[in-house]
């Protein structure tokens, strides 16, 4: 916790870029400022609110684990700005973030992979009751169903990694995702102050020369892969 507070500080400290300042690409200042920032006053569908708003008053790992509110408003921002051929998430919980995915691109197939049966079974219930999209959630171990998915997934895809806060597993998954990825792909990553481990992966992926642009929220991470942007890590506060 100690360290967490401190990488906080730090974040704090060195953040620049307010609201898309000092950027000077075009893309990027708009993916800041519009998507980010919510300049054009995007919101996600009051549906996925309600039910978000009564998982985390019935469930306190809701309220622990799954993505707040504000968070989840920025998954769903990023994933109607992208519109992607395919998402992908490893880490279903109980479905809130994949709600909010699913809803910001409602034709784009999603596909979940979560580890633990009750939280699957949860979250499948929850979507049947939203249904957002085509959608699948694949229970079972991490590597292996993320292996059986590698095949289907397009160049153009945007993946939020959530499955599993060590550092060794994490690059991993992202090392294979990013051997799938074509330039438009968009990749975020989760808790990337997690543990030191989590900081260490987001490290060693932010240095890949695959990776253009990182985004640092501190709470998740944005990797943007667009080989027309200069290699740039920036630090946002959020």
């Amino acid at each position: 916790m100690a360290w967490r507070i401190y990488q906080y500080i730090r974040h704090l400290f060195y953040t620049r870029h307010r609201k898309g300042h000092g950027i000077h690409s075009p893309y990027l200042f708009e993916f800041v400022n519009k998507v980010l920032f919510n300049a054009r006053a995007t919101e996600a569908p009051e549906a996925i609110m309600k039910e978000h708003r009564k998982l985390r008053a019935a469930f306190a790992f809701a309220r622990r684990s799954s993505v707040s509110m504000k968070y989840g408003f920025l998954l769903y921002r990023i994933t109607s700005w992208f519109q992607p051929e395919m998402i992908i998430e490893l880490g279903t919980g109980m479905g809130i973030s994949t709600l909010y995915l699913s809803s910001g691109s409602p034709e784009t197939p999603l596909h979940s992979i979560e580890g633990d049966k009750e939280r699957a079974a949860l979250a499948a219930q929850l979507i049947c009751r939203c249904c957002p999209g085509p959608l699948s959630i694949h229970w079972g171990g991490m590597e292996e169903k993320l292996e059986l998915i590698l095949p289907l997934i397009p160049q153009r895809f945007l993946a939020f990694v959530d499955g599993n806060h060590h550092y060794e597993p994490t690059v991993d998954y992202l090392r294979k995702l990013m051997d799938r990825a074509g330039d438009e792909s968009v990749i975020i990553m989760d808790d990337i102050y997690w543990s030191r481990g989590m900081h260490r992966a987001w490290k060693e992926v932010v240095s890949w020369p695959e990776v253009k642009v990182s985004i640092d929220l501190f709470h998740l991470g944005i990797l943007l892969l667009r080989k027309d942007l200069h290699k740039t890590e920036i630090k946002i506060k959020f």
